[in-house]
């Protein structure tokens, strides 16, 4: 068994457009906090981009969105392979995630697995807007 790839980058946009020409990424609307009036809050779609590199041959690898105590099942769990022709190159991969549902309030993390060992995590806050018309 190798060890995991080594994340370079992981972004939490609302989308993430690819230049069909270049094949170039481009990044729109990142965040690390959303903000919702009612929950549970649904999300029409969360975008992740991520760079790996130094891994070899076919990696399994699983991004999970989980509350911060791990109390309740996954929020999302998506699982895909990555390719690795050799141990320089870089990978740049793009999940779109429609429909992903926050039960309520707090703090949640976006997670990365690679052949189940845990590479990166980010935070993601959900906040609870008050009401308008409370001042």
């Amino acid at each position: 068994m190798h060890p995991p790839p080594i994340v370079l980058a992981m972004v939490l946009a609302d989308a993430i457009w690819t230049d069909p020409g270049t094949g170039k990424k481009t990044i729109l609307g990142t965040f690390s906090a959303l903000f919702g009036k009612e929950f549970p809050l649904h999300l029409g779609q969360l975008a992740v981009y991520v760079a790996l590199t130094d891994g070899t041959g076919k990696v399994p690898i699983t991004l999970k969105i989980v509350d911060v105590d791990e109390e309740r099942d996954p929020v999302r769990t998506h699982a895909f392979s990555a390719e690795f022709p050799d141990p320089i190159a870089i990978l740049e991969g793009t999940l779109h995630l429609g429909d992903v549902i926050f039960p309520e309030p707090g703090e949640y993390r976006i997670q990365l697995f690679a052949e189940n060992e845990l590479i990166i995590e980010r935070r993601l806050v959900v906040i609870k807007m008050p009401p308008e018309d409370a001042k």
